[in-house]
């Protein structure tokens, strides 16, 4: 099974209580009948401090990941960068709702006229641009090799993105097996029109996979806890 990261965090981002996953217990459920999993594949990156609004993600982050190695699942990394870029501010309600925090309400009083004169041309703001490098490319890579090099017969892939569409095109036209399984409440139609069958997993089913709340590291005394904000 391989297990798009970015993915599954913003499908599990408003159920907190959904985060602390058991990707193989997950897995063992997804799995088609008289199957079994060979192998399970975590595909993520390390969230910059930069890129998150909440200070504390990025360690909760690499709690959750060295948990999830534990319970013996391959965590396969990429990188996160947060280059600078220009780009329009949506022209979508009122000023007070394009920023955030909001911008001062004196601000916007005594210049809003000033605002108003860029209508036709969008104000643009030098801004972050969090990025997510080599994962969708690691998880193709993965798949087809696996593929190829004959380590499956069916091959489980835990996401949404349409980016991955011309991997799972190629190993099925080949004659492979590829499931697609969306963490979100919808499939997307390009997966579906290309996978051997797509679906999405039922929301109750994160509840039941959750590792426990102290997950032992393997040949160590140490434990790695569940934040509390998870529970």
């Amino acid at each position: 099974m391989y297990v798009d990261g970015l993915n599954f965090y913003a499908a599990a981002r408003d159920r907190p209580e959904t985060k602390w996953i058991d990707f193989r217990a997950l897995a063992d459920r997804l799995v088609p009948s008289g199957g079994s999993v060979s192998k399970v594949r975590y595909f993520t990156s390390q969230i910059s401090a930069k890129a998150s609004e909440d200070p504390d993600a990025p360690r909760r982050q690499r709690v959750f990941i060295r948990a999830v190695r534990a319970t013996g699942v391959e965590v396969l990394e990429g990188k996160f960068k947060v280059p600078d870029g220009w780009r329009a501010i949506s022209s979508r309600g009122n000023w007070q709702d394009r920023f955030r925090p909001p911008l001062p309400s004196g601000l916007l009083n005594g210049y809003g006229a000033h605002f108003a004169t860029h209508l036709s041309r969008p104000w643009k703001a030098l801004v972050e641009l969090p990025q997510e490098k080599f994962t969708d490319v690691a998880i193709a890579s993965h798949l087809l090799r696996d593929y190829y090099r004959g380590a499956c017969g069916c091959a489980l892939v835990v996401s949404n993105d349409s980016d991955l569409r011309p991997a799972i095109e190629a190993a099925v036209e080949d004659g492979h097996h590829v499931g697609v399984f969306s963490p979100m409440g919808t499939v997307s139609r390009d997966l579906a029109r290309v996978a051997s069958w797509a679906k999405s997993i039922r929301p109750e089913l994160f509840l039941k996979c959750q590792m426990p709340d102290e997950v032992r590291v393997p040949g160590s005394p140490r434990t790695l806890s569940r934040p509390a904000s998870w529970k």
